[in-house]
């Protein structure tokens, strides 16, 4: 009974949703012009906008290489994955963080707009569908906020994307596996090393033995130095994990990387400046 009574809940607050847009509608948020022929935040034209990370990247870390010949090899690595080597076994992002996906994202973190994610799961879907790699036997796990921001943005947003990938891979969600034990500051304005100090210690695994031999996808909204989702895979790792894979929805590129959009005959895309 409870479930029917949440259904006609979300019913009633979709069809609001519907009525207001009807009587006020949004403009989009990145042009802010009419969101003809896109969803429910995006235009057609600013959807275009959102393209993907593809290769040749770092087998790695998944930066994009910087180059305009084909992949060298087929276990390529970049320079500060052949100098610091990560926990985890290798990470990949869907697009960069920038234009409309980075508008996107901010817009569900801090305007704490969840109905964001209606907009992002198609082109997650998309994605993934894309990638010839298979993640059978592999659990999805987000990298969990601190019960303090979680509080304050009364939703986790690693672990909404999260969910969405274990529903379009068809995996199992270990929500609750990894816990996050130390508040720490924002990552945002600081440094690769300020950004490790940061947030070491931050991350604990209650039973070890749930992970031992656990492949792991890891969950995590933007990855800019790696550092976080690198202690979230240090902590799975000593506590006997297997493979840990990282997925991100955004990667923040340094300076010089740039991706075009290949539907597109405009300027490329240039990725954020962090």
């Amino acid at each position: 009974m409870m479930k029917v009574y949440e259904k006609i809940s979300e019913w009633g607050r979709g069809a609001f949703s519907l009525a207001l847009d009807l009587i006020f509608p949004r403009d989009c948020l990145f042009c802010e012009g009419s969101r003809k022929e896109g969803g429910d935040f995006l235009c057609g034209l600013c959807q275009q906008e959102i393209v993907f990370v593809e290769p040749p990247y770092c087998q790695c870390c998944g930066l994009p290489a910087d180059i305009s010949y084909d992949f060298p090899t087929a276990n390529f690595e970049c320079a500060l994955c052949r100098k610091n080597s990560f926990f985890f076994d290798q990470a990949r992002s869907l697009g960069p963080y920038d234009t409309a996906l980075k508008m996107l994202i901010h817009h569900f973190k801090f305007g704490k707009q969840p109905g964001v994610m209606k907009d992002i799961v198609p082109f997650m879907a998309d994605y993934f569908g894309r990638q010839e790699e298979s993640w059978d036997g592999f659990y999805v796990v987000p990298v969990p906020l601190f019960i303090r921001r979680l509080k304050e943005r009364t939703f986790d947003q690693s672990f909404l994307i999260a969910r969405e990938v274990a529903r379009i891979l068809h995996l199992p969600l270990a929500n609750g596996l990894l816990r996050r034990v130390r508040d720490t500051e924002s990552q945002a304005q600081k440094t690769k090393a300020e950004r490790a100090k940061n947030i070491k210690g931050a991350f604990a695994v209650d039973r070890p033995d749930r992970v031992w031999e656990m492949n792991i996808l890891l969950v995590d909204d933007v990855m800019t130095t790696g550092a976080t989702v690198n202690e979230a895979a240090k902590i799975l790792k000593r506590s006997g994990a297997g493979q840990i894979h990282v997925f991100t929805l955004a990667r923040a590129l340094p300076f010089g990387n740039v991706i075009v959009n290949p539907s597109a005959q405009t300027d490329p895309v240039i990725s954020d400046r962090l």
